[in-house]
């Protein structure tokens, strides 16, 4: 069964933390040290990947003459045995404090990744107040979990292969910084299948660039924001119970024309008034229509985690519901841009389409609960310590 594939972009308004390294320098770097995974710290385009990290007075920020902080500095000349020098004292309490805490350990799972992975990252910083992290230009929150950091990532299908940097930024209770740690996600290819859908009568002007735009327009908004909640619990389900007939990522061209899109989920086959439940845990984001869609359901299920549900017959539920595992939320159709009857059911990371078959297993799941080994952590060659 054929059912129309957008793709995705996240489009969150970055949040300004922290500087980058530019990919030019990172990858020069990368290159001249000939590793796999390299770290770095961070900063502007002239610094030296391999420096060592700043000390803490190198690292403390620096007032500007003209600011009204030098208008109110210390009088010149020798201090007063009395006067205790603040800055000082401030400086050891900070120093102190993040002495107590404990290392943050960062993990990447999977590291390397292939295009079309969710990528989990993983903090472990217990004491730690917050954290980010830096990805493709664009800077998010993490979820604190616990005594982790939880964020996730989406490689498209097309996603280019090669080295990707990944930073990640780690503030203590008092807003001190205790983590800058900067890496290499290797992304590798995968061998997506070629098919041609023939596509004619009123279905042929679906495919239309314009209506494929206007698709996209009215659903992304309402899977690209991040909730700061997770909702969902465990592996999801697969919602319906019939056959699979096409997976992700598969290349398609439309009556002999180019390559002009992937396949962003899965689809099941199946007769039109077909059960289809909620994959997993979440809230209603989206119940409309599309003209190449057709009748969809969005569900949030929190940190950037979407499912979607396109081609129904019927839409059960509606806008700000929350839906629990496995709750009956539409009828299988065939409305939209379809050959036929079946569930077009995708899963969307940070506004990117992803292979949905990993969600659905358990040795592959993304879990944010799961146990990890600390020897299994990325190392920090620049953790900053007052």
């Amino acid at each position: 069964m054929y059912s129309e594939c957008a793709v995705t972009r996240d489009r969150t308004t970055p949040i300004p933390r922290p500087v980058l390294l530019n990919r030019r320098t990172l990858l020069k770097a990368m290159v001249s040290a000939g590793a796999g995974v390299l770290l770095v710290a961070c900063g502007d385009d002239g610094l030296d990947p391999f420096a060592p990290p700043p000390t803490s007075s190198q690292a403390a920020p620096q007032s500007s003459p003209s600011s009204p902080q030098a208008d109110v500095s210390a009088p010149q000349g020798e201090p007063s045995a009395d006067a205790p020098d603040e800055s000082s004292a401030d400086r050891s309490a900070q120093a102190q404090r993040q002495a107590a805490l404990p290392e943050p350990l960062v993990y990447i799972i999977p590291h390397p990744a292939r295009q079309g992975d969710s990528v989990l990252l993983l903090v472990e910083a217990p004491g730690a107040q917050a954290a980010s992290m830096s990805w493709q230009g664009q800077a998010f929150s993490l979820l604190k979990h616990d005594d982790r950091f939880v964020g996730f990532v989406g490689i498209d299908a097309n996603e280019q292969i090669g080295p990707h940097a990944l930073g990640v930024a780690v503030w203590g209770p008092s807003g001190e910084q205790l983590l800058w740690q900067e890496t290499v996600i290797e992304i590798s290819a995968v061998e997506w299948t070629v098919d041609d859908i023939q596509i004619d009568g009123p279905n042929a002007a679906l495919l239309e660039p314009a209506i494929r735009s206007e698709d996209y327009a009215a659903r992304e908004p309402f899977q690209s924001t991040l909730t700061p909640q997770l909702h969902w619990l465990g592996v999801f389900d697969p919602p319906s119970s019939g056959e699979i007939t096409a997976l992700y990522g598969e290349q398609r061209s439309f009556n002999g024309g180019p390559i002009s899109e992937y396949h962003t989920g899965i689809d099941f086959g199946g007769l039109t008034g077909a059960a289809v439940t909620a994959a997993n845990a979440g809230i209603v984001s989206w119940a409309g229509q599309t003209r190449r869609r057709g009748n969809g359901l969005i569900i949030d299920h929190g940190a950037g985690v979407y499912s979607g549900y396109y081609h129904l017959s019927e839409l059960l539920q509606t806008p700000g519901v929350v839906v629990q595992q496995r709750d009956l939320i539409a009828r299988m159709g065939a409305t939209g841009l379809a050959t036929g009857p079946h569930l077009h059911w995708e899963v969307v990371v940070r506004g990117v389409t992803v292979n949905p078959l990993p969600w659905l297993r358990l040795l592959e799941f993304p879990d944010p609960d799961q146990e990890l080994n600390p020897a299994n952590a990325i190392a920090a060659t620049n953790l900053v310590r007052g």
